[in-house]
């Protein structure tokens, strides 16, 4: 009787856990989200980011202040946009670029091995 009991609250909790990450994976945009500086020179196109082809990572991969707040624009925090302090982690720049940061585009393809890590992989301009 105690192992059916159990088993039955395990297979349950196991099954709200599946459905509670199947509900925040459906929160992420369908489409590609547009990424552009915010500053007036843009030396870059805007990139396009797809959601669908990292739908293996945890939304705070790379949204790591998620807790903290329900907009998730990534300038929030990364708000400094100037040349001179790009490698400040407050930077707009440092958010998609710090080599070290596993939250970044690029130091998280790094650490995968896999992904764009040359600026022209992405930019075009």
């Amino acid at each position: 009787m105690k192992r059916t009991l159990f088993i039955t609250l395990l297979a349950v909790a196991l099954m709200g856990a599946f459905t509670l990450s199947i509900a925040v994976a459906a929160d992420a945009p369908a489409e590609d989200v547009e990424i552009k500086f915010p500053g007036d020179k843009m030396k870059y196109a805007p990139l396009m980011f797809s959601h669908s082809v990292h739908g293996d990572l945890k939304c705070e991969d790379c949204h790591h202040k998620m807790g903290e707040s329900d907009d998730m624009k990534c300038t929030n925090c990364h708000s400094d946009i100037s040349r001179e302090n790009k490698r400040n982690p407050d930077s707009f720049d440092s958010a998609w670029h710090a080599r070290k940061s596993k939250h970044s585009c690029v130091g998280c393809h790094k650490a995968m091995k896999q992904g764009p890590t040359k600026c022209n992989d992405c930019h075009t301009k």
